[in-house]
């Protein structure tokens, strides 16, 4: 199993320095995302001249938040950038972060998102583009740079089984965000089941779990931070990953983590969350236990895994984290 790390919304130097560590480390990919940092394609641009050979991707650009034509130009330009090492990674964010901070209405996510695959891979083959869905209706573009731009894996994340069916249907790859991985299992048969009714091997997708880890000789110390990452979460970014974790069996700690974050804070709410739900969705803890953590993600359908760290993690924490990372 492949394993990456994301290095979304830290410090710029630190992005910079732990791609290039990241790498050094032997580590196979970093992962750029969007939320209330830094824009995404400019950094990759620029972690592409520090890095030789390590896989670079969007994870998650939302792709509500450029045109989908736009999307193609700067996938092209990211993988040209990058002598092919680029992945695009798309998402639909939610509604809080689509209306409230990018004044656009939260449309038809699942036809909106394969609506944009279409249109980014029309871009992407280099032939005019023409579209007449229901959300775009585009003709007469063309990407005219001369370089070969076909080819590039577009990666979907995506949680709920009908977005789950449509990454299968289409996307080259599936992002399943904080899902424990009991709920992986059961996902990925209608991830498998769609591709396969699109006459695509599922063989040939990849599966690529996305969730946060913290690695020290201090377990105690790493999972505690995990514990107040999952509680922000869980308990104030909206209904998804509260439905995730509930879908997954998880429901009652879920319900006591918002209950918590409501009425008593982020403290209150991080002391509810089980040990069950650190080993089953991240990977925290000290060495041995990350390392047993990830074996049991291999055990699923995943082929890699994109690992973030905790919101509050110091340098020390991050730097350990990457380090016991390459050790896998």
């Amino acid at each position: 199993m492949n394993v990456g790390i994301n290095v979304s919304d830290l410090k710029y130097d630190l992005m910079r320095d732990y791609a290039v560590r990241a790498e050094e480390k032997g580590l196979d990919s970093v992962w750029v995302g969007e939320t209330w940092g830094w824009e995404a394609f400019t950094l990759l641009g620029e972690l592409s001249q520090l890095t030789n050979e390590i896989t670079l991707g969007t994870g998650i650009v939302p792709v509500y938040t450029r045109s989908p034509a736009l999307l193609g130009q700067a996938a092209a330009t990211a993988a040209e950038a990058s002598d092919g090492r680029f992945v695009l990674g798309l998402g639909t964010s939610g509604p809080a972060v689509i209306e409230n901070w990018h004044g656009d209405d939260f449309e038809r996510p699942i036809g909106y998102t394969a609506e944009t695959i279409d249109v980014v891979e029309q871009v992407l083959s280099g032939e005019t583009v023409s579209h007449d869905g229901t959300s775009f209706q585009l003709d007469g573009f063309r990407f005219r740079a001369e370089q070969e731009t076909d080819g590039i894996p577009v990666y979907v994340g995506a949680l709920g089984a009908s977005n789950v069916r449509m990454s299968g249907a289409l996307a080259d790859g599936w992002m399943p965000i904080f899902v424990p991985r009991p709920r992986i299992e059961a996902l990925y048969e209608e991830f498998a089941e769609s591709a396969t009714q699109r006459g695509r091997d599922p063989e040939t997708l990849s599966v690529a779990p996305n969730t946060v880890a913290a690695i020290s000789e201090d377990g105690t110390r790493a999972r505690q931070a995990v514990r107040h990452h999952i509680a922000f979460y869980v308990g104030a970014m909206g209904d998804f990953y509260h439905r995730t974790l509930s879908e997954a069996g998880f429901e009652r700690n879920a319900d006591a983590i918002r209950e918590a974050w409501q009425e008593s804070g982020p403290e209150a709410a991080a002391e509810t969350i089980s040990d069950s739900v650190i080993d089953e969705t991240t990977i925290a803890g000290t060495p041995r236990q990350a390392h047993e953590q990830l074996d049991s993600f291999a055990e699923t359908p995943a082929d890699e895994i994109h690992l973030f760290f905790p919101r509050a993690a110091g340098t020390d924490l991050m730097e350990s984290t990457i380090d016991h990372l390459a050790e896998y």
